[in-house]
């Protein structure tokens, strides 16, 4: 840019209207703090600038720095104020006439004639639409039948599953679970529900804060949930932005046990209002979701209702966890002996592999509920089994393109199945729909292990019977990061224990190497270990609890490095080194040689996936 010099006896703000650029460079001037490096200008022009000093930067150098004047200054400012002025004046006038001669134009009076024709019809069109707001019957039992799958087999399924988990699970569990629910049946996750466990002005929360309040207010005991869906009402209406939904007017029925053991019940009218889409190109209606769920004092009176016949062709070509369990429960129901008030429940895993996994909690936590409100009975957790009660165990594995589900009913007293039930409906498509996986991904490693233990386990009854629990129970067993892990055998007579803990990378402990029984200890369970803290920590997966019991005492175990077997003690933990075979021979040595009696335990240790 070249610099311009004002002419002597000039004031700026008379030649600076018709030199943009000159214009231009005062203001620059003026808003950089009115400094310049430019070489000293012609004698015959006289400079707004007085001359400074020399710079001595290696840029800079050889050249001048002037310094623009007061008063110089305050004209610039006063000129570029008034051609600012100008300029905008004479923008407001050039528009104000173009819009008068758009308007005065024939083509604009002709748009805007049009314009208005459009409106009157959009307008018309729009009101006529409205007033034809009416859906057929044939659309009300497809409107009515979506929503009440959307709550039964999305919500209702997956709350169920929520509320189901055992207590020592972390909420951080329950978070994929969570999840799917909110995914699956609900508009985002900021939609409001009615909170029970909340009563007052704070009644309304999101649906995690729901389960969260769930499962504190019953100290993470089961909490089951019924809807009155056989007897629901439906009613179709429109938001005030135009979007069609559909409330939906059940009886929400809460019930379980509290912190201090008192059983409390909650029983209210709700609304479901689900928001829905319709596609005029399919004729078809998609996108249910749940938008909120109030409390409500009664019925609307124009509620309509699904009639018997309209459930039975709904209720066709239905294959999901749900539908499936609930057709074993009904099974179950007639094989079961009359006057059954309490049952107990095994988990279900991958042909009895015995690993507890995301499809095993979600069967489990299903059945759990089936069986407390279609056969009315009390669940009774593993921690708390007894020989006396009943109890239901069983497996799933593939059968061609669908899931075979096995389910037992176990009389402990007598040791024998009293009824089996299969079911092969569900497919396996929805277990990959799930995002779950049908055979756990230490299956292979399990069943190698489970072999090894079967061909150095000594068959035949013995006098001296030895039977170990954790604090968990015997069965389906499992803990979480931080569990503390509680160890008890029991021995029907006075002699030697041992017993080993092997992790889940296959590192074997040795708990008791030769813990003595008393005759004051003889069947009754006697705590392992109890100077000694066991919680559970990485590595996880699955892992077993080995005791060996004898008349004899063991032989020792040698200390001393060796190719086979030798015991080496490290941060407090005596470690057995050697091959697994190696190890369950010696473990039975005994002096002198005598039968030995055996139990064994399977633990999952699990942590929450990232």
């Amino acid at each position: 840019m070249i610099w311009r010099w004002w002419p002597t006896g000039k004031k700026p703000s008379a030649v600076m209207k018709p030199r943009r650029r000159t214009f231009n460079i005062f203001r620059l001037l003026i808003q950089k703090g009115s400094y310049c490096l430019r070489p000293k200008p012609p004698s015959r022009w006289r400079s707004i600038c007085k001359p400074g000093k020399t710079l001595s930067t290696k840029k800079t150098a050889g050249r001048c720095c002037w310094v623009m004047s007061g008063s110089w200054k305050k004209g610039l400012e006063s000129g570029i104020k008034k051609v600012e002025v100008r300029k905008k004046t004479k923008k407001k006038v050039n528009a104000r006439n173009r819009e008068r001669s758009i308007h005065a134009s024939p083509a604009f009076k002709m748009s805007k004639a049009a314009f208005r024709i459009v409106l009157f019809f959009s307008v018309f069109a729009a009101f006529g639409s409205a007033l034809a707001q009416t859906y057929s019957r044939a659309d009300q039992l497809k409107i009515a039948d979506n929503a009440r799958r959307l709550v039964r087999d999305r919500y209702l399924t997956n709350l169920e599953v929520l509320t189901h988990y055992e207590a020592n699970q972390p909420f951080e569990v329950l978070q994929s679970q969570l999840n799917g629910l909110l995914k699956d049946a609900f508009r985002n996750r900021e939609v409001l529900v009615y909170n029970e466990f909340r009563p007052g002005s704070n009644a309304y929360t999101t649906v995690e804060e729901y389960v969260k309040d769930a499962r504190i207010f019953s100290s993470g005991k089961p909490v089951t949930n019924t809807l009155t869906l056989d007897e629901a009402r439906y009613r179709i209406s429109r938001t005030q932005d135009g979007f069609p939904f559909v409330s939906l007017y059940v009886e929400k029925r809460v019930q379980g046990v509290g912190k201090q053991g008192k059983t409390f019940r909650f029983q209210n009218q709700v609304e479901f209002r689900i928001r829905f889409v319709f596609d005029p190109a399919l004729n078809a209606f998609h996108s249910f979701k749940i938008a909120g769920i109030t409390k409500v004092d009664a019925w609307p009176s124009d509620a309509f209702a699904l009639k018997p016949g309209d459930l039975e062709q709904a209720e066709k070509n239905e294959n999901d966890l749900f539908t499936t369990l609930t057709s074993i429960t009904e099974s179950l129901k007639k094989v079961l002996p009359a006057g059954s008030t309490r049952l107990g429940l095994d988990r279900f895993t991958y042909n009895r592999c015995g690993i507890n996994d995301p499809l095993s909690d979600r069967i489990f936590a299903t059945l759990h509920s089936c069986l407390q409100k279609q056969a009315a009975v009390a669940v009774v957790p593993t921690t708390h089994r007894t020989d006396s009660l009943l109890w239901i165990r069983g497996y799933y594995r593939e059968d061609l393109n669908n899931l075979r589900l096995v389910a037992e009913v176990f009389d402990a007293r007598t040791n024998r199945v009293l009824a089996k039930i299969e079911n092969t409906t569900l497919p396996l498509a929805w277990i990959s729909g799930q995002n779950l996986r049908l055979k756990p991904a230490q299956y292979q490693q399990v069943l190698a292990f489970q072999d090894t233990l079967r061909q150095h386990f000594v068959a035949g009854a013995t006098p001296l019977t030895v039977e170990i629990r954790t604090d968990r129970g015997r069965t389906g067993v499992e803990y979480w990061p931080g569990n503390q892990i509680t160890i008890e055998a029991r021995v029907n007579r006075p002699g030697h224990l041992r017993l080993l803990y092997v992790l889940a990378d296959g590192t074997k402990t040795l708990l008791e190497n030769d813990f003595e029984i008393r005759a004051d200890q003889v069947n009754r369970y006697v705590p392992i270990a109890p100077d000694a803290s066991f919680f559970c920590a990485e590595p996880f997966g699955t892992e077993y609890l080995l005791a060996y019991a004898s008349q004899t005492a063991f032989c020792p175990i040698p200390a001393k490095p060796n190719s086979r077997l030798y015991l080496r003690h490290e941060n407090g933990y005596a470690l057995l080194v050697g091959s697994l075979t190696e190890t369950l021979t010696a473990l039975r040595c005994t002096i002198p040689p005598h039968q030995v009696a055996e139990d064994r335990i399977q633990i999952t240790t699990r942590t929450v996936a990232r």
